[in-house]
């Protein structure tokens, strides 16, 4: 439901209630006011301020908040009222703003202040007491909330499912190794959604419902705030979205041969010297794009790529790391001719998925990590660094953890993040990759294998 719309079947619910209509009368009171934001900490444009006197008077006054948050309404018949406001960020946050009462003299000048509660009472009112006083003795909480809606058609998602999921490090028999912790919430029949009591840090957000899904997005909770967050699910064999953008430095600096990547989709684009790209064929939901350039850390943003327009976004990388010197390796080629025969006959039992020289070629990775994201069942988080993490639904817990990776046929000592940073697609043969279901007994995991086979 549109604003409008909403403010309409406001006004048409008290008529029927109450009986009042707007009309035309000797008027005298002014009311000035203001209408602060205090999640974001400033005034809140765009916000219809509303007066209503109860019955048995019929009088109603409106106005709308300039940039600076400010209203006034002029020629208000004196008595007492009631009053709100309305505005689409309360849409997103799920809640109504608390309504006040006012009173309103002949040839009086009365001042009214609104506000959109803080977050401590927005998480009290959306998450309920018990977890608001749990989260008041941790500063490190903080909640999201959001609305899930349909790429084709932009109507809510009733009852989809969200799922937002962390690294952790976990000590059991297998040792220290990272797991992937996963909490979930269902959106209510207006698409909406809350997911309370998480710890500040870095998560990845997800919604699915039936065939339709977002892609995984990244997301920063704060500390005591409230994130607001859209994500729009279409099917993974949507296609025809559109984008096109600039990659700069913090400065507005352009970025010339940055190269640029939508998760979950085949498509590269590397900028030019105005330091612009453009992608088609893009698939549909929301979803992450990255920038990678020389000098630079990796850059994600979420978008929202459409078929009906082109999406105009600009990548800021702001973020210089250092980099080596070249240098120059010599070594003595070994033939691999018996490990790929067993690669090749592996791929044709059908368990696991597999990725060939060939396949790695049409693609055009930058990166390992644009390999990982293209297999199925594997979430892939991008860290600071160049290198990236990567995690698979266990067979025995709903949990997802980081599978095993084998390198050249002997187990990979070190993280996954190290893994990705140090090997290069053009150096990979092929890659092998399965779930705790199918890994083989040569390449044991527990959480599912790995297994890459360089030249």
């Amino acid at each position: 439901m549109t604003l409008a719309r909403a403010i309409a079947a406001l006004l048409l619910a008290l008529a029927s209630l109450t009986g009042w209509a707007p009309q035309s009368r000797a008027q005298t009171g002014r009311v000035d006011g203001v209408v602060y934001d205090s999640l974001r900490m400033q005034p809140l444009a765009g916000a219809i301020v509303q007066l209503v006197q109860p019955p048995p008077s019929r009088d109603a006054y409106s106005a709308t908040t300039d940039s600076l948050g400010r209203f006034s309404i002029s020629g208000i018949r004196a008595g007492k009222y009631i009053s709100g406001f309305l505005h689409p960020l309360l849409d997103t946050l799920g809640v109504l703003a608390a309504y006040g009462s006012l009173t309103i003299a002949d040839d009086d000048n009365a001042h009214l202040s609104l506000s959109i509660p803080s977050a401590a009472k927005l998480t009290s009112a959306i998450c309920g007491p018990a977890k608001a006083a749990s989260a008041k003795g941790a500063d490190s909480i903080g909640t999201v909330v959001g609305h899930a809606t349909d790429a084709m058609t932009g109507a809510p998602v009733p009852s989809a499912l969200i799922s937002v999921s962390w690294p952790v490090l976990a000590v059991d028999a297998r040792g220290v190794h990272r797991e992937t912790r996963q909490l979930h919430a269902k959106a209510n029949d207006e698409g909406w959604f809350a997911l309370c009591g998480l710890d500040a840090g870095e998560f990845q957000l997800r919604a699915e419902s039936g065939a339709r899904n977002s892609g995984y997005v990244d997301l920063t909770v704060p500390p005591r705030e409230l994130t607001r967050v859209s994500l729009e699910l279409a099917p993974d064999s949507s296609s025809g979205g559109k984008l096109a953008g600039t990659v700069t430095t913090k400065d507005g600096r352009p970025l010339e041969g940055a190269q640029v990547v939508v998760d979950g989709s085949t498509t590269t684009a590397s900028t030019d010297t105005r330091g612009s790209f453009s992608l088609a064929a893009l698939p549909l939901g929301t979803r992450m794009i990255e920038s990678r350039a020389l000098g630079y850390a990796p850059t994600r943003i979420a978008i929202t790529p459409s078929r009906d327009e082109t999406q105009t976004i600009t990548i800021v990388m702001d973020k210089r790391v250092e980099t080596l010197q070249e240098v120059t390796v010599y070594g003595k080629r070994s033939s691999r001719m018996r490990d790929l025969t067993g690669f090749l006959d592996r791929s044709k039992r059908g368990f696991g998925h597999f990725v060939t020289r060939a396949e790695i070629d049409a693609t055009n990775p930058q990166s390992v990590c644009d390999l990982l994201r293209r297999m199925p069942g594997v979430n892939v988080a991008t860290d600071a660094g160049i290198g990236c993490s990567a995690s698979i639904r266990g067979m025995q817990s709903l949990r997802s953890c980081e599978p095993t990776v084998y390198l050249d046929n002997m187990p990979f000592m070190g993280t996954m993040s190290e893994f990705t940073a140090m090997v290069l697609p053009r150096q990979i043969m092929g890659i092998e990759q399965y779930s705790s279901a199918t890994e083989p007994i040569q390449f044991p995991g527990g959480c599912g294998a790995i297994v890459v086979w360089t030249r």
